[in-house]
């Protein structure tokens, strides 16, 4: 019967071991995710499209007065 208990608290330890590494993943992958979202990320990826892009819309904005 001591051996069923023991099993038992084995696996309680195991599931509690891998879901702290499933929230330290967890953690990881939002990092990332934000990190990948973010609006700086694509000027440092594609800088000339955002300075063309930036000058139309100057140009745009300084024909309208």
């Amino acid at each position: 019967m001591k051996s069923t208990s023991t099993n038992e608290a084995e696996l309680r330890a195991a599931i509690s071991r891998h879901e702290a590494q499933l929230d330290h993943a967890l953690e990881d992958l939002v990092a990332a995710a934000e990190a990948r979202a973010s609006l700086g990320h694509y000027v440092g990826r594609y800088p000339w499209q955002f300075l063309v892009g930036a000058l139309v819309v100057g140009a745009w904005l300084g024909r309208r007065r």
